[in-house]
C-alpha cells in the first residue's frame, strides 16, 4: 500500500507540475493576445496608461471592427475627482459602430424614459450589470443601446450608436452608424478586463 500510494503521489505531482509550467509559459502569451483582440496600439495604450488609473479594454470585439478613435481626459493636477475619462471608440465598414467609456466618477441612475428591454451581464472584474436598449433617443430616430455604469471607481459602460458621451459632448464618431446587437454588445462588455 505504501509503495503504490508514493508512486500516485509522484505521478500526479508529475503531472501537476507539467501543467502549472504549460500554463506559466502561455500566460505572457495570453496576455499579449487580449491586448491584441482589443485593437488598441501600442501608441493608444500607452496613452490608455498615461492616466494613471485602471483602464478596461475589450478582449472581444467582433470581426471586421478597429479602433475609429481614442479621446483621454486626464485630471488636472492635483485633481481626481470625476476623472480621468476615456472613450475607445469602434466602426466597422458597414457602419455599425460602439465605445467603451470610463470616467473616475459624477455617475448617476440611468434613465428608464423609452426602456425597452434590459440585457443582464455579467463581467468577472466589474460584476453585475446590464446593456440597456431604449426606445427612441433624442439624438436618432431609432433605438440605442447604452450600458449601466459598472464598477467601484473608475466606473465603465457600454455606449452605443447616438449615445451621449459622459465627456459632456456629442460624438460625431457614434451619431450617423447603428448599433450592434444587443448580444454582442453583452459579449463585447463581459471581455472587459485591466491593461497590464
Amino acid at each position: 500500500m505504501k509503495i503504490r500510494s508514493f508512486l500516485t503521489i509522484a505521478t500526479i505531482t508529475a503531472i501537476a507540475g507539467t501543467n502549472l509550467t504549460s500554463v506559466t509559459a502561455e500566460m505572457p502569451q495570453n496576455r499579449g493576445q487580449l491586448l491584441a483582440n482589443s485593437q488598441l496600439s501600442q501608441t493608444q495604450i500607452d496613452r490608455l496608461k498615461s492616466l494613471e488609473t485602471k483602464v478596461a479594454v475589450p478582449t472581444y470585439v467582433p470581426a471586421g471592427f478597429q479602433v475609429a478613435g481614442l479621446q483621454i481626459q486626464p485630471c488636472p493636477s492635483g485633481v481626481r475627482r470625476f476623472c480621468p475619462n476615456y472613450v475607445i471608440i469602434y466602426r466597422n465598414s458597414n457602419n455599425s459602430c460602439f465605445a467603451i467609456e470610463s470616467t473616475g466618477g459624477g455617475i448617476g441612475d440611468m434613465p428608464s424614459d423609452n426602456l425597452e428591454k434590459s440585457y443582464p451581464v455579467n463581467n468577472s472584474i466589474l460584476g453585475k450589470s446590464a446593456v440597456l436598449k431604449y426606445r427612441k433617443n433624442p439624438q436618432r430616430s431609432g433605438p440605442t443601446l447604452t450600458g449601466n455604469w459598472s464598477g467601484q471607481g473608475p466606473f465603465y459602460r457600454f455606449t452605443g450608436a447616438g449615445s451621449r458621451f459622459f465627456l459632456n459632448n456629442v460624438s460625431t464618431e457614434l451619431s450617423n452608424c447603428s448599433d450592434i446587437s444587443p448580444q454582442e454588445a453583452v459579449r463585447v462588455w463581459e471581455s472587459l478586463r485591466y491593461l497590464p
